[in-house]
């Protein structure tokens, strides 16, 4: 879904939502809530740290032991709350950094792991780290080339030579992240033989500047 589809069912969800006459019933505040995380999922991504806060709200509505109106309406509240701040913040163009922030902490969630694993004994957690640190690497060159507007490519040896036609990889990054793609295959290929621990480090490093750069 569009950014433009988004706010636009965004604000229709508000205008029937002032359409209703007096306090909603379940059945109008549930229309509401399904719309409203439907749009929050479509704009943010899902399990979003937005989502996650509605939800938050949404139970606390429920515990603070009112009466059933007295949720409904707090919970309608909410909703409204959570859609208006939509509207807004695409009407303020806030949407291109917010979604660099969450992609990079994504991101970085995954190289936590794959340190994680690093940091235990044996191949098979120096070969679980390898993995996710591919995976890490792959995802950030692609979302990379995705949020500068350079074509999808299947191979990602054709999207790092987007990145550099663009000067968004260059220098001695260039050879390094070509170097990688032969890390990168042997990750997803199993051939644990070709994989050191320290070539685990260094493609972990390595992403840990792009993301820090890109994506902070």
């Amino acid at each position: 879904m569009r950014t433009d589809q988004i706010l636009e069912r965004a604000k229709a969800l508000l205008a029937e939502e002032e359409g209703i006459e007096g306090r909603a019933d379940e059945a109008q505040v549930s229309e509401l809530l399904q719309g409203t995380k439907t749009v929050l999922s479509a704009l943010y991504g899902p399990n979003s740290p937005q989502e996650k806060a509605l939800d938050t709200g949404l139970v606390r509505a429920v515990d603070k032991g009112r009466g059933y109106d007295e949720h409904l309406y707090t919970q309608r509240h909410l909703l409204v709350g959570a859609l208006r701040n939509v509207v807004a913040e695409i009407d303020a163009g806030f949407l291109g950094s917010l979604r660099g922030s969450i992609t990079g902490e994504v991101l970085t969630d995954l190289l936590g792991l794959a340190r994680e694993s690093l940091g235990e004994t044996g191949d098979g957690a120096k070969n679980v780290a390898a993995v996710l640190a591919a995976a890490a690497f792959e995802d950030t060159i692609r979302r990379l080339a995705k949020q500068e507007g350079i074509p999808e490519q299947h191979k990602l040896a054709n999207v790092l030579t987007g990145l550099k036609d663009k000067g968004l990889v260059a220098g001695a990054q260039v050879g390094i992240a070509q170097s990688y793609l032969k890390f990168r295959n042997n990750a997803m290929h199993a051939q644990w033989d070709g994989i050191e621990r320290a070539g685990v480090e260094s493609v972990l490093g390595f992403t840990e500047q792009l993301i820090l750069k890109h994506f902070a």
